[in-house]
């Protein structure tokens, strides 16, 4: 989940991310709770906008969009939990100090001790860990040959933000659309229309395929925002550039094929506690990851 802004407008903004939820009727009664609690916080409200192309969904199926980006469902739940969260800091080694931390080291060299780690990033970047993770995925060989059967879809997301309303988005018929024949677009969105944000400043998301995603995935992102900007007009007839732009690179996009079983949580090491958790373990949507978290948490609290 990932909301932008644009540069010269804070109040337009654009999910580059998940752009909407879509809920099983089991997920609606098991994670009820959850729902219940963002629909009364007023950060999730029905999908009424029109989206054409959609894959037709099980009866009873819920729809749901982020009046405030899907973003802001993150910051509720880290302010909820009182977490002090730290930006640009990217794990390089977890290495084992004495019998009861872990000492956590960044690229920047910066290094601190806890008594539990959670990991939740994409497996392909867990597995390039230094420290005591490679002594632990070697003493464990099953879970590691799993880990190592993870695969995760790669695309790229635009974000075109206006600072006035172009006329050719009054001709579009639909909030949203998902295209299935086009060799590099997969879904675009006028995105304060899909989240139900009508007064605000206009934003249009673009997803490319993931084919697409993949054979241009080292390619430098400007050359990669070029086609895309470029094959738009193909698209959405009448055109007109945009203010500002943002091109977002999901290397790991979407779990294609999660760890076996789909557990939601897999122990490295039971003390201190070393938990692997995410997406990759499950799937990738909301759902998904509560589902993670929750098994996360059962961990956790064994060692309470």
């Amino acid at each position: 989940m990932s909301t932008s802004r644009s540069p010269t407008s804070p109040s337009c903004i654009a999910d580059l991310g998940a752009q909407y939820l879509t809920v099983t009727p089991d997920y609606v009664r098991s994670h009820a709770q959850f729902y219940e609690d963002l629909i009364e916080s007023e950060l999730l409200q029905p999908m009424i906008s029109k989206f054409e192309g959609m894959k037709k969904v099980a009866s009873g199926t819920l729809n749901f969009v982020t009046p405030n980006g899907s973003g802001s469902l993150v910051k509720y739940y880290l302010n909820k939990a009182g977490a002090e969260v730290r930006f640009e800091h990217e794990v390089e080694s977890i290495q084992r100090s004495e019998k009861t931390h872990w000492l956590v080291t960044t690229s920047s060299g910066a290094s601190e001790k806890f008594e539990a780690v959670v990991m939740t990033m994409p497996v392909p970047q867990l597995l390039h860990l230094k420290g005591s993770v490679p002594e632990l995925l070697a003493q464990s060989p099953e879970i590691t040959e799993k880990l190592k059967k993870v695969i995760f879809s790669s695309r790229y997301a635009l974000g075109l933000f206006y600072d006035d309303y172009p006329g050719f988005l009054n001709d579009l018929p639909w909030a949203a659309k998902y295209f299935s024949d086009d060799p590099m677009i997969r879904f675009i969105a006028v995105d304060n229309i899909k989240r139900g944000s009508v007064d605000q400043l206009p934003a249009v998301v673009v997803h490319t395929s993931v084919t697409f995603g993949q054979s241009h995935l080292e390619d430098d992102k400007d050359k990669v925002q070029g086609l895309i900007v470029n094959h738009l007009p193909d698209l959405l007839p009448d055109f007109v550039p945009p203010s500002s732009m943002k091109c977002q690179r999901w290397k790991y996009s979407q779990v294609k094929r999660p760890y076996e079983n789909t557990p939601g949580c897999v122990t490295l090491q039971e003390s201190p506690l070393l938990a692997l958790g995410g997406d990759s373990f499950t799937h990738s949507n909301f759902d998904g990851c509560v589902d993670s978290a929750i098994k996360i948490v059962e961990e956790i609290l064994k060692k309470l």
